[in-house]
């Protein structure tokens, strides 16, 4: 499996602006300035390399969307404004495409907006399948290509939209691809997904407050995220910003290191990233985690407990994880 992040962001697209772009550029010459009056070797490439990632590029603007694609098939989750992005790419790598799987996990504006601009929905002889599990799905749709909020009318696009109805917990096939819709933790409905193909397996868990902390708590929901290879989790607070905002429905990073440890994840993905926050806040952010995962390590040894840790990071815009 290959899993590409074409929208880490929440809530609303947050571009860079000139004036930060300009500050990075300044503060990344003066370091090396300072770097070559050290007289040290490295390169302007290897000097960048060693660089965080809040001042080469940050983590990207677009709001929430995925692709996972395996030897037999694609599925997109979500249609942020990433989506965009990726229906380019699409239309340059893939042009004779012909059916494509969007897999919606609710229907706040965040996870919508970039569905307009998905060209194969106005390309005859395509077959865009939306699923979800939400009793007004087609609605949604509805709404979303009507004026005043788009020009675009849903009978222009209606010939190329499928429409699938998924029942809550009960596994479904997209190509090679078995795909399992279970409950997050959010304050309207929203249905994260356990996707699973050639024995490897991704827990989509983005929209999550995760205040269900107990196996018996998540109860049916439990098996979203145990032993998966993949967690993609929700962090767009700090841990203390997720505790001043409670029934906000967004969480923070300790709180899926927590989740993942007990559940033997092996690797999770943050994202969801504030739209309020900087690149530098969401750095700031990543290594508050990384404190809290080193010292819950070591508490865990102190206590004999297994220390088996997990592999983690904050998602940039535009990564890969393969699996």
């Amino acid at each position: 499996m290959r899993i590409k992040l074409w929208g880490v962001r929440g809530s609303l697209p947050s571009p860079v602006s000139p004036d930060r772009v300009r500050a990075h550029l300044d503060e990344i010459l003066k370091q090396f300035e300072d770097l070559k009056r050290s007289n040290s070797p490295l390169t302007a490439t290897q000097f960048l390399d060693l660089l965080p990632s809040h001042l080469t590029g940050g983590y990207g603007g677009n709001t929430a969307c995925g692709e996972i694609i395996t030897t037999k098939g694609r599925l997109i989750i979500d249609g942020g404004s990433g989506i965009r992005n990726l229906s380019d790419e699409l239309m340059k790598t893939d042009p004779d495409c012909s059916d494509y799987h969007i897999y919606l996990t609710h229907f706040h504006w965040d996870h919508l907006i970039g569905l307009p601009f998905f060209m194969p929905l106005y390309m005859p002889g395509k077959a865009v399948h939306f699923y979800g599990a939400h009793e007004d799905l087609t609605e949604a749709l509805h709404i979303l290509f009507r004026k005043p909020n788009f020009p675009v009318p849903y009978k222009v696009i209606s010939p190329q939209i499928h429409i699938h109805k998924i029942e809550p917990r009960k596994p479904f096939t997209i190509d090679d691809m078995t795909v399992t819709p279970f409950a997050l933790d959010h304050p309207d409905p929203c249905w994260g997904a356990r996707v699973e193909s050639a024995g490897k397996s991704v827990a989509w868990c983005v929209d999550t407050e995760g205040t269900r902390t107990s196996p018996e708590e998540l109860g049916p929901d439990l098996p979203l995220y145990q032993n998966a290879d993949l967690m993609v989790f929700d962090a767009q607070y700090t841990f203390g910003e997720a505790l001043e905002k409670i029934n906000w429905g967004h969480s923070s990073g300790p709180i899926g290191i927590d989740l993942a440890l007990r559940e033997k994840i092996k690797q999770v993905v943050f994202m969801h990233h504030d739209p309020s926050a900087s690149d530098e806040a969401i750095w700031d952010g990543e290594e508050q985690t990384k404190r809290y995962y080193s010292e819950l390590l070591r508490s865990r040894e102190r206590a004999g407990l297994d220390t088996a840790g997990v592999e983690w990071h904050f998602a940039r815009e535009g990564e890969v994880i393969e699996l």
